[in-house]
């Protein structure tokens, strides 16, 4: 198992780098459904803790995430740590007594069968939303195909998702996972993130998309039709006799192994 691999072990080397493969919890916030209200949504936002996920049920093979875009990705930031900096019952309680809901907020959780930790993932974010007293989370599994017409169709309230870029760009995380129409089929729309999306991508030099970006993932920790979970780590190993396997991935996808060499 990853968690197994010790940099110290004198028969191997083990390198370490960003993946751009992120984990998000994807929110319905369609009209009458009971996530709908973003006050609901940042409530959920303050009782979630990824560092407890990541140790528990990924076993410190996965970093926190906190934020849309991915560290390693041109315009990262910690948008939702900015916003929601650790859990606060207290917090979260006061905004759904704003939302004037009944409580605990009840709704459901769908995870596809056989795909990674799915069920255990559900069940860990089953037990931090419910320990507060705010909210109540009937989880479910379905068969992946299913689990996939589910959220297309709009039949779930909350269900997390990997997604793994394309190509190593922020707009590949933005306008298939937050823009009006997106990916992940969670209803919500929002013209300045549309707009955001949009402006990026009329420069082919990236340095200049990263206000644009800053500025979306403000937006999506104000609105919170995601939660950001976990960002993947990926791992090199190879005997002493290899050389240059730090070079060898930076988070991309690409391996260069045109950098490797025998020691």
């Amino acid at each position: 198992m990853l968690s197994g691999l010790s940099a110290s072990d004198p028969n191997q080397r083990v390198s370490e780098a960003d993946s751009s493969e992120t984990r998000n919890l994807y929110l319905n916030t369609r009209k009458n459904t009971p996530l709908h209200d973003v006050l609901v949504r940042r409530a959920m936002a303050w009782l979630i803790n990824r560092e407890q996920l990541a140790a528990t049920v990924y076993d410190g093979t996965v970093d926190p995430l906190y934020s849309l875009i991915p560290t390693g990705i041109v315009g990262h930031t910690t948008s939702f740590f900015d916003d929601y900096p650790s859990q606060n019952t207290k917090k979260a309680k006061a905004l759904l007594e704003e939302a004037g809901v009944s409580l605990p907020v009840h709704f459901t959780y769908g995870y596809g069968i056989g795909h990674g930790a799915g069920k255990e993932e559900a069940a860990e974010l089953k037990k931090q939303l419910e320990a507060s007293g705010l909210f109540k989370v009937d989880v479910k599994g379905y068969e992946w195909t299913d689990f996939q017409k589910r959220w297309a169709t709009g039949k779930l309230d909350a269900y997390a998702v990997g997604w793994v870029a394309d190509y190593p760009d922020p707009d590949t995380f933005g306008s298939p996972l937050v823009g009006t129409g997106s990916t992940m089929n969670t209803g919500y729309s929002n013209k300045i993130v549309d707009q955001l999306i949009l402006s990026s991508q009329k420069f082919a030099d990236r340095s200049r998309v990263d206000d644009d970006f800053r500025d979306l993932q403000a937006d999506v920790a104000d609105d919170v039709p995601l939660i950001p979970l976990w960002q993947r780590k990926e791992y090199v190993v190879s005997s002493e006799d290899v050389g240059g396997i730090s070079y060898l991935t930076d988070g991309t996808g690409v391996f260069r192994l045109w950098a490797l060499d025998w020691i």
